[in-house]
């Protein structure tokens, strides 16, 4: 099958499929002529391409994405409206490869929910009052865990909690540290993207606030890099993250038990390793719960734990949302757009982000040869 979608079926404006062609080439750092190059045309075709003044039939539309990195559906059908509203808010100088990710990774959610193979939770979850303070954002937390029957525990396997919550959240290995995650929302649902590359508590943090993003219906998370420039806002769902990740409750009650009051340091290395979270967020959150004092935390913070510091104190470290991960209910969706002949091998591959191969698909289900006209070919 072809999973792409015919020239008829594109948009009328060909300045619009031009205009998405440039963006593709600038953000492969390409120039016209090295795009030319590649497709042995000369560089003025390219140029009325990216104008508009020339159309482009399959093949070459073929070819053009096989250049550019891009599936050929991303050429043909416009992006979600919450993602032109993220790129709008952004110099277009900032725009990378990362960008790209999360509005593909949008995309093939929005797919899955158009076929009725992925149905987000309605009405979606929402906190009870705005989230204007510090508290309010620990009681939207809060609320959240209890709406998701979360127990006053660390919290696990984020990816599907955060699934349950129709957050789609994907954890890819950017080739950088320097980026964290960004998120969008969709006509229904949302997705995110969590650099894989990031350490697995930095990885949770990051997914958590997204999940800030998502729940106080946010329709784009600005930036991708976390705690620069973000303002009051950002605070905000940077205190919605750790509060949700852990609780006060729990960590009150565990700290107590582990004699934290008496031993501060080793209570926080095992506090910091079951709740999953960063070094960092650990300390403070001990600070904002009154369980530290200021001059403990910076102490803490200049006295990292090491490695014998958890064999010693026999604690297991966990990963999780280890790249590559789609959302669980996500890839059974694409197994099954697969089986039912709506997504070919390679195209389901693609969206499950090599989480499988094509030898590792199950077999597709057989097609009455009475239903085999009707079929939709989006694979």
């Amino acid at each position: 099958m072809c999973y792409f979608r015919t020239m008829s079926q594109a948009p009328k404006e060909w300045q619009e499929l031009g205009s998405r062609l440039a963006d593709a080439r600038r953000t492969a750092r390409l120039s016209q002529a090295d795009v030319a190059a590649a497709l042995r045309l000369d560089r003025t075709a390219i140029t009325k391409i990216e104008s508009g003044d020339r159309r482009v039939d399959s093949l070459e539309l073929a070819r053009l994405a096989t250049v550019l990195g891009r599936p050929i559906d991303w050429f043909v059908t416009p992006p979600p409206p919450s993602i032109v509203s993220r790129r709008a808010s952004r110099d277009t100088a900032d725009d990378s490869q990362a960008d790209v990710l999360l509005e593909t990774v949008a995309r093939d959610v929005a797919l899955m929910i158009e076929l009725n193979l992925l149905i987000p939770p309605r009405p979606p979850f929402r906190p009870g009052a705005p989230v204007e303070t510090v508290e309010t954002a620990e009681a939207a937390a809060g609320d959240l865990r209890r709406q998701l029957g979360l127990v006053p525990a660390p919290v696990w396997d984020l990816q599907r909690v955060v699934e349950q919550a129709g957050l789609y959240a994907f954890s890819i290995e950017l080739e950088t540290d320097s980026l964290d995650g960004s998120y969008v929302a969709l006509d229904v649902g949302g997705a995110a993207v969590v650099n894989g590359e990031t350490p697995t508590g930095r990885r949770r943090f990051t997914l958590a606030h997204e999940l800030g993003h998502h729940i106080l219906a946010d329709k784009y998370s600005d930036e991708w890099i976390l705690g620069v420039g973000g303002g009051e806002r950002e605070r905000l769902i940077n205190a919605f993250a750790v509060h949700f990740l852990m609780p006060r409750d729990a960590v009150t009650s565990r700290w107590k038990a582990l004699g934290g009051d008496r031993d501060p340091r080793p209570a926080a290395v095992v506090l910091g390793a079951e709740f999953g979270v960063s070094w960092t967020a650990a300390c403070a959150q001990l600070r904002n719960l009154g369980l530290i004092d200021e001059v403990k935390r910076d102490q803490f913070e200049h006295d990292r734990p090491r490695k014998a510091d958890y064999v010693e104190g026999g604690i297991l470290l966990r990963d999780d949302l280890v790249p590559p991960a789609v959302p669980p209910m996500f890839g059974a969706a694409v197994v099954k757009a697969y089986r039912r002949h709506k997504l070919s091998a390679a195209r389901a591959v693609e969206i499950l982000r090599g989480t499988v191969s094509v030898d590792e698909l199950p077999p597709e289900d057989v097609v009455p040869i009475d239903s085999m006209g009707s079929e939709l070919d989006l694979g």
